[in-house]
């Protein structure tokens, strides 16, 4: 076989990983996430800093396990508000009214067979004040996302067979809207609302033909949640969230926690035709952890033996910090 002929031979074989990388036609391009009700921040900028803590996470996550090539997601965050003034022991209504700025920052990487997604972001929120209790904030986040294509973990009939490796960076953007107060939640995010396409490099003379369709395609978010008091010690917090990106059907998951004080907490979460999760998690001073269970319902289900996602969080105090609403999703 000439090298010509080889050389297209291999676009050919490489084309649908390509196109499955950028733009599949049948599920979300983004990572698949169970504990994203603990960490909202992942899904909506407009999270930012909301807390009265420098609010630090870590996440690992492995899907379908069992499963050859399943995919393998990390992530790092971490945000905080942005105060002058300092709180104080009792909160007042002068300090509820007050509006503040918030900074954070996303990094993550999303392994699946040869191919990978990383990606680091910042993002800014503006939180302002309706009524003493009820707050409103308005983020955006902005950064650069990677996606490739490892050459080497492609396997041939002829073993001989080398095939080249392909990357390709673009921009992205992130905007979101977060209504809360201490007893429910709202918000509405769009993700990678650029819309940039992704530009692959098959080989020697073909860079940045890119393959049709390799696009970064916007992903929609909406999500709600509210805390139900049993009693002074317990508390239920059901909630939702709606998945919505084009061409694949929409999607959502219905969640529900029940919560001992701050300290213990266990729940339960149905993923439309796809899984069951059950969750557990534990927080002692300023660490938290969580762990989840996702129970495949799908057709795949007879061939992996479910997911697995970590959450580690660390709640770190300021000496100057803003008074926000108390955290109890």
């Amino acid at each position: 076989m000439t090298t010509t002929v080889m050389n297209r031979a291999l676009r050919v074989l490489l084309l649908p990983l390509l196109f499955w990388a950028g733009a599949p036609a049948r599920a979300q391009q983004q990572a698949q996430y169970s504990q994203y009700m603990n960490n909202n921040y992942i899904l909506n900028p407009g999270t930012t800093g909301v807390e009265d803590y420098i609010d630090v996470k870590f996440s690992y996550r492995t899907q379908w396990t069992g499963l050859e090539g399943a995919p393998k997601t990390y992530y790092a965050s971490i945000s905080s508000s942005l105060g002058k003034w300092r709180s104080t022991q009792k909160r007042t209504i002068r300090d509820r009214r007050r509006p503040f700025h918030a900074v954070g920052g996303l990094v993550y990487n999303d392994v699946t067979g040869p191919t990978s997604r990383a990606g680091a972001y910042v993002s800014y929120a503006y939180n302002m004040v309706l009524t003493p209790d009820l707050r409103l904030a308005l983020g955006m986040s902005a950064g650069m996302q990677q996606f490739s294509v490892d050459g080497q973990q492609l396997r041939f009939y002829d073993p001989t067979t080398v095939a080249p490796s392909a990357a390709s960076q673009v921009l992205d953007g992130t905007v979101g809207l977060w209504m809360y107060t201490s007893k429910f939640y709202v918000g509405l995010s769009g993700a990678q609302l650029l819309g940039n396409q992704l530009n692959f490099s098959y080989g020697r003379d073909q860079l940045g033909e890119g393959a049709p369709g390799n696009t970064l395609k916007r992903h929609y978010f909406a999500t709600a949640g509210v805390r139900l008091p049993l009693n002074d010690d317990w508390s239920l917090v059901p909630s939702v969230l709606v998945k919505a990106v084009n061409p694949a059907p929409l999607s959502f998951d219905i969640n529900a926690k029940l919560k001992y004080q701050d300290l213990l907490w266990a729940g339960v979460s149905w993923r439309a035709f796809d899984s069951a999760v059950a969750m557990v998690g534990l927080s002692y001073e300023q660490y938290t952890l969580g762990y989840s269970y996702d129970a495949g319902l799908s057709e795949l289900a007879g061939y992996h033996g479910g997911s697995h996602e970590i959450l580690v969080g660390l709640r770190l105090k300021k000496k100057a910090q803003v008074v926000c609403t108390n955290r109890f999703w």
